[in-house]
């Protein structure tokens, strides 16, 4: 179009350059004089046409990419991204690289532990779509794997009632919604949820969330446990991921939080469900969680505490049929709690410096047996953690991370890791 525009005004020039009126004025510009001025204008009009060019193209990126704004509906903040969109396609992630070398172990690791990436899109102001797709071990061989961690419709009707279909995140505990590394201090999540809230624990499901009075609710019903990855190590392996799960037995689950107050947040959750799905032998395995969990933040303190339970029946016929004697028998109760704290150095010495420097010490107790018949317990699923470490953060969306883990059963482990969110 340039091209077309230069050669038509340049002939112009020229026939208007040949004319005997022009011929006679020995004051007009020569034909090269004009040529130099139009390409000197051309290049102008370019230069312009590029600057807007550009400036439509960061416009329609910072669209695709909106800025990482608050955690909303139970979600991260890069994951709630796609709620502050009018409309159209919202792209976040995260990922958490670590190195961790264990007390008696011959090798240290390096791994990249999660690649992820958040994909919405935004219908209209009712209709919305969310997903977290994951890369495990950063390959699908040694351990690795790709999946969907979540995958919803919302129907947003107000603020105090909304509807949610699809694979959900379980409502239970800090690290299972919200796992993103800027929004926890240590390396590695704590054992009580991994052991007894299994996070990150997603299920098929349909329910109900929103705000009212001060308080946050989500409540789902999705389908239960498979009680046949249950173990004496804990519920971990009765998780079924959305994935062709038996759903024979469903469950409820339900989660209420006061957040009116700025820096607290204050709950609790829970789970209750069947998870024999029916197979044979097994009994209907009632299974039950809740957990209470209260954090707070103010003038660079944290402030995190959790305590967890599970309870499961028929426990004895469920071992019975899995074969599992002696200290390998599954738990009729399991328990987990911890308390950490932190302070961020920078609120102190740089407070305007937009950089966080937190070091925390995390306490912490675990029992996947903490009810066996007498005799049975294995030692090793009681286990008492101290943790400390520190959490570096140049700027809100990265994290640099060192942790010490001084197990009473188990290797220590020293780790290091790097986070960043978009």
């Amino acid at each position: 179009m340039y091209r077309s525009h230069v050669s038509l005004l340049a002939t112009l020039a020229l026939l208007a350059s040949t004319s005997p009126a022009v011929a006679q004025d020995s004051d007009a510009p020569t034909i090269e004089d004009r040529l130099d001025r139009l390409e000197q204008e051309n290049a102008q009009l370019r230069e312009r046409l590029d600057i807007v060019s550009g400036e439509v193209e960061r416009t329609e990126l910072r669209d695709l990419f909106p800025e990482i704004g608050d955690a909303r509906n139970g979600l991260g903040p890069a994951a709630s991204k796609v709620y502050g969109q009018d409309r159209g396609l919202s792209i976040g992630g995260y990922g958490e690289g670590t190195f961790t070398s264990e007390s008696g172990a011959k090798d240290s690791t390096a791994d990249l532990l999660r690649g992820i990436i958040y994909t919405g899109y935004k219908f209209d102001d009712r209709w919305l779509f969310n997903s977290e797709l994951e890369v495990e071990h950063a390959s699908t061989e040694d351990a690795g794997a790709v999946s969907l961690e979540f995958a919803y419709l919302d129907y947003m009707s107000r603020e105090s009632l909304n509807a949610r279909f699809g694979l959900v995140l379980v409502p239970m505990g800090f690290i299972n919604e919200m796992h993103e590394p800027t929004t926890f201090l240590s390396v590695n999540r704590p054992e009580t949820e991994r052991r007894i809230i299994p996070s990150t624990w997603r299920e098929n499901g349909v329910g109900v969330y929103g705000d009212a009075g001060g308080f946050s609710y989500r409540g789902y019903v999705i389908n239960g446990f498979d009680a046949d990855g249950f173990s004496a190590e804990g519920l971990r392996d009765g998780r079924q991921d959305g994935s062709k799960a038996k759903a024979n037995d469903l469950a409820v689950t339900a989660r209420l939080d006061w957040t009116d107050t700025p820096g607290v947040l204050a709950g609790a959750s829970v789970y209750f469900g069947n998870s024999g799905q029916e197979t044979a032998g097994f009994g209907s395995v009632g299974t039950s969680l809740v957990d209470v969990h209260f954090q707070y933040e103010h003038r660079g303190w944290w402030f995190r505490a959790l305590a967890a339970a599970a309870k499961l029946d028929d426990t004895a016929q469920l071992n019975a049929a899995k074969g599992l004697t002696g200290t390998s028998v599954i738990g009729d109760e399991m328990l987990g709690y911890y308390g950490e704290l932190g302070y961020d150095l920078m609120a102190a010495f740089s407070p305007e410096s937009g950089r966080a420097l937190t070091p925390y010490v995390r306490y912490e107790r675990v029992n996947t047996q903490e009810s066996v018949a007498v005799g049975m317990a294995d030692p090793t699923n009681d286990e008492t953690i101290v943790s400390f470490g520190v959490a570096f953060q140049p700027i809100d969306e990265i994290v640099f991370k060192t942790s010490f883990e001084d197990f009473d059963n188990a290797p220590d482990r020293f780790s290091l890791s790097l986070g960043y969110v978009f």
